[in-house]
């Protein structure tokens, strides 16, 4: 299933008191898209005019987003790590990151330490799950399964199989780039089979990557960059060991069967040189501090 998150109950009340409190004949329609890349739940409060005050409208779980239909003109506040964020709805169309701007992870692999910059508003509901996904463990052991030197290497089949049987099937939308990010060396983006695809596996772009076959990455619309490794970071993406590409583009491991129960048994008899992520930690983030209008 396509996953941004459940209907908070309090959510269909809000949309009955907007309707109630909204001369609609004279205010544009917006939806507005929320995601929670923090590691709480976040409340979304509504300005209501008629009370003159804030109501509580629900709360969106850590990894999870929400489209919401407002009307262009209405104000929302939610809190932060202490911190309350007020805006103002001024287009038809919004996207509202709950959490910090900026993460750094860190990914201790086989072959050394890779230090990556997240940032949420590159692809909101990307980096959310990617964060969502890092917090609970997800990748500790996972194997870099599609090493392919001058083009790409994909991650993101668990190495415990319930969890990457579960997760596979939780896809979310595609995110409508909010910026022109071109894709450079070493950044992070999903791997998908169609729209609104993503699940799980991401892929690093290769240091040696041609200048031709950067122009073809993002040509997709699952494939939106949620953030880069470091630079100075990306001669330990080149010492991944590769095995060519998977099956069937080349004679490297299967990926269906590494979905099975016996998935990393298979790795290890049939690719013992295969590289793997150790683990990977959420190191530092940095918030916004401000407290007036966002947009």
């Amino acid at each position: 299933m396509t996953l941004l998150s459940a209907v908070p109950r309090l959510f269909v009340v809000l949309l009955s008191l907007i309707a109630s409190s909204t001369s609609q004949e004279d205010e544009t329609k917006a939806e507005i898209k929320f995601v929670n890349v923090s590691e709480k739940e976040v409340m979304i409060n509504w300005y209501n005019a008629a009370s003159e005050g804030f109501v509580s409208v629900g709360g969106i779980a850590p990894g999870l987003g929400f489209n919401m239909a407002s009307f262009v003109g209405h104000k929302f506040s939610y809190d932060v790590e202490g911190i309350t964020h007020t805006f103002v709805v001024k287009d038809p169309e919004s996207s509202v990151v709950l959490g910090p701007d900026h993460f750094r992870v860190k990914c201790s692999t086989t072959e050394g330490d890779i230090h990556a910059n997240i940032i949420p508003n590159w692809s909101p509901l990307g980096a959310a799950r990617f964060l969502h996904l890092v917090r609970i463990g997800y990748f500790n052991g996972c194997a870099l399964n599609r090493v392919v030197k001058n083009f790409l290497t994909q991650f993101g089949m668990s190495s415990d199989f319930a969890a990457r049987t579960t997760w596979r099937q939780e896809s979310i939308d595609d995110d409508t780039p909010l910026f022109d990010v071109p894709f450079q060396p070493g950044y992070l983006s999903y791997a998908g089979s169609g729209p609104s695809s993503r699940t799980t596996e991401i892929f690093v772009v290769m240091p040696d990557v041609s200048d031709h076959q950067l122009k073809f990455f993002g040509t997709n619309p699952w494939e939106t960059p949620f953030g880069y490794v470091e630079p100075e970071d990306l001669h330990v993406v080149n010492k991944w060991y590769s095995y060519g590409d998977i099956v069937p583009f080349g004679d490297g491991p299967d990926p269906q069967k590494i979905y099975h129960e016996d998935g990393y048994d298979y790795l290890s008899r049939e690719f013992p040189k295969m590289s793997y992520i150790k683990n990977c930690e959420i190191t530092s983030s940095e918030s916004k501090t401000t407290t007036g209008e966002e947009f």
